[in-house]
């Protein structure tokens, strides 16, 4: 199965090849999103992560950057068609509204900001090429020495109050794309598998309880006592779950090892 991701985002590319060299049946390469389309290789599922670092934890991503995405897609749609290739898509949670609870693939999307119309507009386009995997996920924790968990660190450990914001959940780079590669071996395996899925790994948390967190785990100057834990439901992944058998891994259980990754 020859992967093809079209992205700069380094750290998922590292995640994926890393991830994939335990199947000998992957070949997986990535590209620049600015590379001509002809001189692309051979795939049989092209990879989009139009977010790309700016999902991760912590950032507060510019839809200005999806307009090259929604300009480009139609010739990367008709690339796959031309190929018999299948296209996945990571989108983000971002198009639900914050008062939107325990969402699942069939909840409409009721966010009205910019950022979130332009995701839809891609998952749209996306929609409309018959082999099609949608994969909305929650904010991404990575060991980018200039990613988002890195910066929260450098807040925590200069003890700035966190933002007042909630996660419907966390995904390490590294629990995405055991997930990706899970749907991909099970759909070029001949699964019947296409369209809209949710994945975040248990459990929802706001930034307070976040910076809480990273305190204790850095031995440094503790918040104050109140952990103003949230109080959201998290994303409902069971359609996941049931068509692909794959379970939630739990974020907390890999903050240390990111932690230690990023060398503080």
């Amino acid at each position: 199965m020859r992967l093809l991701l079209l992205s700069d985002y380094a750290a998922l590319c590292g995640a994926l090849d890393q991830a994939a060299q335990r199947y000998p049946g992957i070949d997986f390469c990535h590209r620049s999103p600015q590379t001509q389309l002809l001189t692309l290789p051979d795939f049989d599922f092209l990879l989009l992560a139009p977010l790309a670092e700016q999902a991760e934890v912590g950032q507060s991503p510019q839809p200005q950057q999806l307009q090259h995405w929604r300009k480009n897609l139609p010739e990367l749609l008709d690339l796959c068609r031309s190929r018999n290739a299948g296209l996945l898509l990571i989108s983000s949670d971002c198009v639900f509204a914050d008062q939107q609870q325990g969402i699942s693939e069939l909840d409409p999307p009721a966010a009205e900001d910019l950022l979130a119309q332009e995701l839809m507009q891609l998952e749209t386009q996306v929609a409309q090429l018959e082999q099609h995997l949608i994969l909305r996920t929650t904010p991404l924790l990575s060991t980018d020495p200039t990613g988002g968990l890195a910066q929260l660190v450098i807040r925590c450990r200069q003890h700035r109050a966190p933002d007042n914001m909630d996660y419907r959940g966390l995904v390490s780079l590294d629990d995405l794309a055991r997930v990706l590669l899970g749907m991909l071996l099970q759909v070029d395996a001949g699964a019947q598998a296409n369209g809209l899925y949710h994945y975040t790994a248990t459990e929802p948390v706001s930034q307070t309880e976040l910076m809480h967190t990273l305190a204790r785990l850095l031995n440094t100057k503790a918040y104050p006592a109140d952990l103003s834990g949230t109080s959201r439901l998290g994303m409902n992944t069971q359609h996941i779950m049931d068509h692909f058998g794959i379970h939630p891994r739990a974020w907390r259980a890999t903050l240390p090892e990111l932690l230690e990754q990023l060398h503080v």
